[in-house]
């Protein structure tokens, strides 16, 4: 006999309320996520940090999201995804107040809790919205949408974490982003529920069968899977090597954050594009293009090892990466949903998937430029990003198998 739907399928807000406040809840994570990266220098000036820990510092939300991001889903799966979320929100305030504090123990401390907090909110809040929205369309569109309001978050954590710290102190921007999230978490907890609503209990997957199911799902997860896996490693090897060379190409710091707030503007465009498609750009198709397009995009600065090379590369890939990552999540729980595995799982996986290439893939491109120079990292990240896109293109020729 199937179990019984979870609470928050039982009980959930509007669809277009609810997706609302978990895009603001997203897009303060975000904020969150990159207010830090303006000042690290002065914190680290401050508590005496070595490089390693100003690394880690940096590397905590994409090692946290990787370890919980899959576990999170299937207890969504299980107890609800509301209650997740919520559990969520909650750490995500207490982590982001705890580096407001003085000293280094608070700052690593809320760092680590806050990138747990990360992971979870954005399994959890996708899946939220995929258990409660009936019509596929509107899934699709405010599943994809979580992407664009995190893009905006990322794109304004750096200005927030600068502008608050240079009026009100280097533990500001963490406090005014902890009140933030506290506030969006009570908001939700306490919103009354909107009955008749959910979706049928079938969404409400059982737990047991979120993972042994994996193998009946069709292309629709395993491509956005391999697609945020590629999009994210090409993402952080561009972090990487893109203010190196421009750097050695005589261009200076304000240079290169404009060209990476242009190379953000892009990406946010062409993600509301894509949000505004629906349904009509979450294909398998567009995924496999996609992911052939951002694959080519590396040519430039795998070819030449210029300035002018490598900031071509980073405007060209920026539009490939914003299709993938947005069309990923909305193409991965609908063919979840006629595989029988819960949304939790789904969304874990992808974004476990994401994770793990975001934090290997500057390591191997790091060895790779001291093995054989910049050039041979590009060119690897190149070859790398056209076996996935063979590999999804081959798939698209062959006829998909139909779910027992």
């Amino acid at each position: 006999m199937p179990s019984p739907p979870p609470d928050d399928a039982r009980r959930t807000l509007a669809p277009g309320r609810l997706a609302a406040l978990l895009y603001a809840l997203v897009f303060v994570a975000a904020v969150a996520q990159t207010e830090l990266i303006p000042l690290l220098p002065r914190l680290a000036a401050a508590d005496g940090l070595s490089t390693a820990t100003t690394a880690a510092l940096i590397a905590a939300p994409g090692a946290a999201t990787f370890a919980v991001a899959l576990p999170a889903g299937v207890f969504a799966d299980r107890f609800g995804a509301r209650r997740m979320t919520l559990a969520a929100g909650v750490l995500l305030a207490a982590g982001t107040f705890a580096q407001a504090l003085p000293g280094l123990a608070p700052l690593l401390a809320g760092r680590l809790g806050f990138g747990l907090a990360y992971g979870i909110v954005w399994t959890t809040a996708v899946a939220w919205i995929a258990q409660t929205e009936r019509d596929p369309d509107g899934a699709a569109r405010r599943q994809a949408a979580i992407v664009t309001s995190a893009a905006v978050g990322v794109a304004a954590g750096p200005a927030v974490g600068a502008l608050v710290a240079a009026r009100a102190g280097l533990g500001a921007p963490f406090a005014v982003v902890g009140i933030a999230a506290a506030i969006l978490t009570v908001v939700l907890a306490v919103t009354p529920a909107e009955p008749g609503r959910q979706r049928a209990a079938a969404d409400a997957a059982a737990p047991a069968a979120s993972l042994s199911s994996l193998s009946r799902a069709g292309r629709g997860l395993g491509a956005g899977a391999l697609t945020l896996a590629l999009g994210g490693a090409t993402n952080a090897v561009i972090q990487l090597l893109v203010p190196l060379q421009l750097h050695g190409d005589g261009a200076s710091t304000e240079a290169i954050g404009l060209a990476f707030s242009c190379a953000a503007g892009v990406y946010i465009a062409v993600s509301a594009v894509v949000v505004r498609l629906g349904r009509r750009a979450v294909t398998s198709r567009t995924n496999a293009i996609a992911a052939l397009v951002l694959a080519l995009a590396l040519l430039p600065a795998g070819s030449s090892g210029t300035g002018i090379a490598v900031l071509v590369t980073l405007m060209l890939a920026t539009a490939p990466r914003a299709t993938v990552t947005t069309i990923a999540y909305p193409l991965a729980t609908s063919d979840a949903e006629r595989a029988g595995i819960g949304h939790g799982a789904a969304v874990g996986l992808l974004n476990g998937a994401w994770a793990g290439a975001m934090v290997a893939a500057p390591f191997a491109a790091g060895a790779l430029v001291q093995w054989g120079g910049m050039r041979a990292a590009w060119l690897a990240t190149l070859a790398l990003g056209m076996l996935g896109a063979a590999w999804l293109l081959a798939r698209e020729l062959r006829p998909e198998p139909v779910p027992a």
